[in-house]
């Protein structure tokens, strides 16, 4: 994004961002603790959006050049002071830093995941302590694409 020394040309591309795990309290019996347990539990979480694939993009359009900032990524506002001249550059706030916009998804708004409801079977071993966090992978929360220039 240019900076001291700048960089080339600017390009674009889509960056998947790790999605955040979910938590669930599950109540076992002293028998299923001691002994352990399968269950089956029901989960709401975020998934990846459908209609645009997760970019957050309304399908069939293509991300533009931010008009606040001009495609820059940042806003450099001056004002006159005793002192001189004070700028301050900061992060574009319609654009996120990236330089560019585009047109949200109808189903998910432009945040690229939408909430679901999924059953999922789940191991309790044997001798679990109250407190216990089991990791179930690939269960949690979808990451979040985001778009990238430099």
């Amino acid at each position: 994004m240019g900076g001291m020394g700048g960089m080339g040309g600017r390009a674009s591309r889509n960056r998947a961002v790790d999605g955040q795990d979910e938590y669930y309290n599950l109540v076992l019996t002293f028998k299923e603790a001691v002994f352990g347990a399968e269950k089956e539990i029901e989960i709401t979480r975020l998934e990846s959006c459908g209609t645009c694939d997760g970019s957050g993009a309304k399908p069939g359009t293509k991300p533009s050049k931010c008009s606040t900032c001009g495609g820059q990524g940042q806003v450099v506002t001056s004002a006159r002071t005793p002192l001189g001249v004070f700028q301050q550059v900061m992060t574009c706030s319609s654009c996120g830093g990236s330089g560019e916009t585009f047109s949200p998804c109808n189903t998910c708004s432009g945040d690229g995941r939408v909430r679901r409801t999924k059953r999922i079977s789940l191991k309790v071993p044997a001798g679990v302590d109250s407190g216990s966090r089991l990791r179930v992978r690939s269960e949690g929360n979808a990451g979040k694409e985001r778009w990238v220039s430099w």
